[in-house]
């Protein structure tokens, strides 16, 4: 009876925080966990654990929420953390587990993901701003992927092998390495707004096989400073859609792909909106001189500065993998940066 009292308990709690507010957050992960001030969407605690497994894994687990939480604490912290779902039912707990446990779920899922997630304000580094430095620190570039995948790649590169041990003991193992004592300095600055960013695209884009709605991605070309704060690192990842194919039409018009850029992911995570503004524009007219070519409202320059395979028989338009051009950021936004230390 009381184990059945239980089961009803918790599935009542799972179906709260399924509605319950919580942070103003995206769910789609961790990458970019901070995002724009505008968003006002709100995770439920199914959420944060989606979104913490995508971060760190790449994707959502499968099994039971309890059970992907411990899996989580395991992995990051080496140990699961004690907890129950409802506050403390004492007696209830006594009987079922032999023992009275004292944080509740709801907590621990708060718990882990803040300390994931970090904070623009805070004066530490947080999980995912640090792993961002380390890697910047080595290459002087981000990759994307899950966290865990990363940490791997670049204990490969240092020792030559994976190294044991909890998620949070080795990212700070490879702190002590990339920097002097492993400390980050980290500075909350603001990135204004019409900051020009030079971007790459990282997959290449052709009227004739792309449509309407499919995904863009790419990725910063030069890192961005404000002043000495770090705050947008090369290789750091953007994304878009395709808002628009025009295929080749009478009278000699060309095909037309018109890409839609939405973010990009700062240091710490954070969102940051952006557009083809007329400062992208000008910023890529002025890169491009006679090399580059207009494509959908945009200048596209070449991989080794001329963009020689932009269209092909036919008139069709191919923008190939390593072009760039120029977005600007839309609004102020907020950043967890880090100061720049030197190699």
């Amino acid at each position: 009876m009381k184990r059945r009292l239980l089961t009803l308990l918790l599935t009542l709690v799972f179906c709260v925080t399924s509605v319950a507010p919580g942070f103003a957050m995206n769910a789609d992960d961790l990458g970019g966990a901070v995002p724009a001030a505008s968003a006002v969407t709100q995770m439920s605690a199914t959420d944060k654990i989606s979104a913490m497994e995508k971060m760190l894994y790449g994707t959502e687990q499968a099994g039971a929420l309890v059970g992907r939480m411990d899996s989580l604490e395991d992995d990051v912290y080496g140990t699961e953390q004690a907890g129950a779902l409802v506050g403390r039912m004492d007696s209830l707990e006594d009987d079922v587990y032999g023992t009275v446990t004292s944080d509740a779920i709801l907590d621990r899922i708060d718990n882990l993901y803040d300390y994931l997630k970090g904070s623009p304000a805070s004066n530490e580094a947080g999980f995912l701003t640090k792993l961002n430095a380390i890697e910047w620190q080595f290459n002087e570039s981000m990759s994307g992927g899950p966290a865990k995948t990363r940490i791997e790649a670049v204990e490969m590169m240092l020792n030559g092998k994976i190294d044991e041990g909890s998620l949070s003991s080795r990212l700070e193992a490879l702190a002590n390495i990339a920097f002097t004592d492993g400390v980050i300095s980290v500075e909350s600055v603001t990135l204004p707004k019409d900051s020009v960013i030079k971007v790459e695209f990282t997959e290449e884009l052709s009227s004739r096989e792309d449509k309407a709605g499919e995904p863009v991605h790419f990725k910063i070309a030069d890192n961005v400073y404000v002043n000495d704060v770090l705050v947008l690192p090369k290789g750091a990842l953007g994304e878009g859609t395709i808002k628009k194919v025009v295929q080749p039409r009478s009278f000699g018009r060309d095909a037309r792909i018109d890409v839609d850029f939405t973010h990009v992911y700062a240091l710490d995570g954070t969102k940051v909106p952006v557009y083809i503004g007329d400062l992208a524009k000008q910023e890529a007219k002025t890169a491009a001189g006679a090399a580059g070519a207009a494509i959908g409202g945009m200048i596209v320059l070449g991989p080794i500065g001329a963009l020689g395979g932009a269209f092909v028989t036919g008139k069709a338009v191919v923008i190939p993998v390593g072009s760039t051009t120029y977005v600007q950021t839309m609004e102020d936004t907020t950043i967890q940066g880090m100061v720049y230390q030197g190699k």
